[in-house]
């Protein structure tokens, strides 16, 4: 009750008395967005013809239209996904001013994003959140990028030119029944533009107090029936404060391509790949003696990091409203540091097909076969056993949604089963209904269950762990070979109004979680304890969204969500982190307006809860963006980023003791041009 409390002070007068001095202003801007963001969205008939249309100005019906896929592996309407789904465009990142993806996934209700670093981020959706959150999948242009010995996401290498994002799509709940056995809490697809919408040469250039980027993109066609671009994109960013001195300054470069083919009408192809290497400052404590009591030595590195991927992509539409996708990937990772030493290789080959039955019945089924090998190079800090090893994944899945009521009432069934080298066979079944009564109202509900497969690491490992404000004294951690899959049943309901140029959409859930990873003592001396699913948790929670034109030139929008996470199991770290990673309360305030003279104003208040299990506060933070376009083609911008505070902390990593840094006020120039 007492941090309840404190947290309603904080939020109900500092908050209030911020907010409405922006209001009063002018500046203050609110974000109201679906679980898709009306007045972000491309209009119904092509998103693929949406880059270059100034979002804002689009009708909300037409933005109500706009073709999703992330939810169902198929193109449908927004309005009639039967999941909380937010998309994020290439508007939105644009006039934000956010230089990179996890900035950019503060936008949406129900995903938590906090900074540790300046290179590294803890990224979650609906709670238990860390540095390597394992129940959320990402993809970027359908490739699965989560590192498989942790199966978490290595944000530190996820990136891109992010003029060239088309959309994120971020589903909110469990999605294994398509998407696979770690979208437990659900997926974020990142998908890049079409080749034809990057025609011509851009250069984007951005100097400023805390980060340098200089990309560049050069798009051109041999007929009608190929386009292409090239692109390459190098950033530097310096350190964040830290009291003691901080180690967080990180370079990277990257360099890729893409190219879309249709040589007949039916069929389409892409092909991308992209190749990256950099370094990324890190202070940690590394082991120099495996024996009790053990010995730590404070480390000042820049993690080696490099990889590559390349991506192929068969449509072929067989009519009818039916069609089939092929799509194969490897992926190629490399980081290199004191404490680990790891390169992954993975192989994806995934087919789906689409088709009617009958006259009210639309079938999707597929194939995936996924080879993940690594190399792990032990070391005192941490081991696997064996060094090497190669894992294979194999699954299908059956989806089947029914139109009992044309444009009023549908079921979706289906269900994935997968066979995986932990704990063999899987199965997660999923029913969604939708009731739409009117254009004005829609209802949806589901019930799905989903599961999160172990990793090399919760069965195959050792980890020497030192002293910390969590942990007493050095310790072993030990994976465990009979480690179990977790589980969730999910329970979720949502509704959405749109009359009148006002829309507003609320998501709640309730989920049961099962076998959750804890910790139990084997042994006092050496102190050692071992991985186990020792925890169960319930959370429950709503996300709010809604957006509200004011005026032709002034955009309103606003998302809110609350999680309350409570979780049975035996006292201890793992506990009390499992429960206190995660804010209860996230606002997301924006304002987009549009003066004369191609003149843009934007403004964006944050507003996150403190977390119980760490020393972070609860914080305000304020962005704000003057663009202008002087030409056609020419974009010169101006950023003030995290204005309210010389610096603040986020996050700080609890599955590993690198040092985390406070978030400094920054400031930016940046010029982009196209022609």
């Amino acid at each position: 009750m007492k941090a309840w409390s404190q947290s309603v002070r904080f939020f109900s007068w500092r908050t209030i008395g911020i907010c409405l001095a922006f209001f009063l202003s002018g500046s203050i801007s609110i974000t109201l967005v679906d679980g898709g963001n009306p007045f972000n969205l491309a209009r119904a008939e092509s998103i693929d013809d949406a880059g270059d249309l100034d979002l804002t100005t689009l009708s909300l019906e037409e933005l109500m239209e706009i073709q999703v896929t992330s939810l169902g592996k198929k193109q449908q309407k927004l309005v009639q996904t039967t999941a909380a789904v937010y998309v994020i465009t290439h508007e939105d990142i644009r006039r934000s001013g956010v230089t990179s993806i996890p900035e950019a996934l503060r936008m949406a209700p129900g995903v938590q994003v906090g900074r540790i670093n300046n290179n590294q981020w803890a990224v979650s959706i609906r709670g238990f959140n860390d540095r390597f959150a394992n129940k959320l999948l990402v993809l970027l242009d359908g490739r699965p990028v989560y590192n498989s010995l942790f199966t978490g996401v290595t944000w530190e290498i996820q990136d891109t030119m992010l003029e060239d994002i088309e959309r994120i799509e971020i589903s909110r709940g469990p999605a294994g029944t398509l998407w696979g056995v770690n979208a437990m809490n659900g997926v974020i697809n990142i998908i890049t533009k079409h080749s034809r919408d990057t025609q011509g040469a851009l250069l984007s250039g951005l100097a400023g107090s805390e980060e340098d980027i200089l990309a560049m993109r050069y798009g051109g066609h041999s007929d009608h029936t190929l386009q292409y671009r090239l692109f390459g994109k190098y950033w530097s960013r310096d350190t964040q404060f830290n009291q003691s001195g901080a180690h967080d300054d990180t370079r990277m470069f990257r360099g890729g391509f893409r190219a879309d083919w249709a040589p007949l009408g039916q069929n389409a192809f892409m092909f991308e790949g992209e190749l990256y290497q950099g370094k990324a400052g890190q202070q940690n404590l590394v082991a120099t003696s495996p024996n009790f009591p053990y010995a730590f030595t404070p480390v000042q590195e820049d993690i080696d990091l490099k990889g590559g991927h390349f991506l192929g992509n068969w449509k072929r539409d067989l009519g009818y409203h039916s069609n089939m996708v092929f799509q194969l990937f490897y992926d190629h990772f490399e980081r290199e540091e004191r404490a680990v030493k790891t390169t992954i290789d993975a192989f994806n080959a995934d087919f789906q097909h689409q088709f009617p039955f009958l006259s009210s019945h639309d079938i999707i089924w597929g194939l995936e076969y996924r080879l993940w090998n690594d190399d792990f190079q032990n070391t005192i800090s941490a081991s696997t056993y064996p060094a090497s090893k190669t894992l294979h994944l194999v699954s299908g899945f059956l989806q089947d949604e029914v139109y009992l009521i044309p444009n009023t009432f549908s079921i979706n069934v289906g269900t994935k089963i997968s066979h995986n080298p932990f704990t063999g066979f899987e199965y997660q079944p999923s029913g969604r209904i939708l009731f739409t009564p009117s254009h004005v109202h829609s209802f949806w509900g589901a019930v799905s269950r989903a599961v999160r497969i172990p990793s090399r690491f919760e069965q195959n490992s050792q980890i020497l762990i030192p002293p910390s404000a969590n942990v007493a004294f050095p310790a072993v951690v030990r994976g465990q070979k009979g480690f179990k899959s977790e589980t969730l049943l999910s329970y979720e309901l949502g509704y959405r109004f749109s009359d009148g140029g006002v829309f507003f959409d609320l998501t709640g859930f309730y989920n049961f979680y099962h076998h959750l990873r804890g910790g139990q003592v084997v042994s006092f001396f050496p102190p050692t304890s071992e991985i186990t699913n020792n925890l169960q948790a319930q959370t429950w929670g709503v996300e709010v969204a809604a957006d509200l034109p004011l005026q032709d030139w002034w955009k309103l929008r606003l998302a809110y969500s609350y999680i309350d996470i409570d979780v049975d199991g035996p006292a201890g770290n793992a506990k009390d982190q499992t429960m206190g990673l995660t804010p209860k309360h996230q606002g997301s305030i924006r304002s987009l307006m549009n003066f004369p003279g191609q003149v843009e104003f934007d403004s964006w208040v944050r507003i996150v809860d403190n977390l119980t299990a760490q020393p972070i506060g609860a914080y305000v933070a304020l962005d704000l963006r003057l663009g202008w376009k002087p030409m056609p083609g020419l974009e010169l911008s101006l950023v003030g980023k995290n204005l309210f505070d010389n610096h603040h902390p986020e996050f700080q990593s609890s599955f590993l003791q690198t040092q985390s840094t406070e978030i400094q006020r920054s400031v930016y120039g940046k010029i982009t041009w196209g022609f």
